[in-house]
């Protein structure tokens, strides 16, 4: 429990994470607005239109992903990873731990998400004289960003382990979910097992998939399976490496 409280004090006082944060906000603000005034007021009545708009919650999994390779990377880049493997000298307790802080602190990125994403519509919503029908189909959405976030920042824990250079980290991941799930798309319905379209199933929430997506609780096993093998794969590396010395 030291250990991980260790971490989470390190996450609370960087200025990246409220970075992130301040982000993702603005960036929620921008796409709920640009997609909330494209519709018509009969439109936004739609319990599948509302729905839509919870859907965008589901952004946070995109920086949960670049936080779980952070809170690992960083380290290296700054150099400070050798104090804290004498500090905490069982490499795989600190990688447990670092998971731990992770999941914790997207977890908090994910509820504000959803709380702020429900205030922007809630705003749009009234300004445009439409009502918002909370009940469990158009929420399911925020659990699902909840869910996706959580296995991303699993996942990115495991690559940040891997590649233990941050900026190789970031790149690797934004080049992945940029190009490689779009090169992947034109195979067809394989594309739908790859890592970002099984989390993207997961924040979406539908109980049952299409041809190009999984459904969510399938989704979220696929994604249980990535976080995990990411997270071995990271382990294994970290506990067979010799001495750490800085990075990018």
């Amino acid at each position: 429990m030291n250990a991980v409280r260790a971490e989470l004090l390190k996450a609370g006082t960087t200025r990246l994470l409220l970075w992130f944060g301040v982000g993702l906000v603005a960036f929620l603000v921008l796409v709920l607005s640009i997609h909330i005034g494209s519709h018509d007021p009969a439109s936004l009545r739609e319990l599948s239109t509302q729905r839509s708009v919870f859907a965008f919650a589901g952004l946070t999994a995109v920086i949960a992903i670049l936080i779980g390779a952070i809170l690992i990377t960083a380290e290296y880049a700054h150099g400070t990873i050798n104090q804290t493997f004498l500090a905490v000298p069982v490499r795989g307790k600190l990688l447990v731990a670092k998971l731990c802080a992770a999941l914790v602190v997207v977890f908090a990125l994910a509820v504000g998400a959803d709380l702020v994403t429900l205030l922007i519509a809630e705003l749009w919503f009234h300004g445009r004289g439409a009502t918002l029908h909370l009940g469990r189909y158009t929420l399911a959405p925020f659990l699902g960003a909840i869910g996706a976030s959580m296995l991303a920042a699993a996942i990115g824990i495991g690559i940040g382990a891997v590649l233990r250079r941050q900026t190789a980290a970031i790149v690797t991941i934004l080049l992945w979910l940029l190009i490689g799930e779009g090169v992947i798309g034109v195979i067809g319905d394989g594309a739908r097992f790859a890592p970002g379209r099984a989390l993207g199933a997961v924040a979406a929430a539908h109980s049952h998939g299409l041809g190009d997506r999984l459904g969510a609780w399938p989704a979220a096993v696929l994604g249980l399976f990535y976080a995990a093998a990411f997270c071995a794969a990271g382990f294994l590396v970290v506990l067979g490496s010799d001495v750490p010395s800085s990075g990018d």
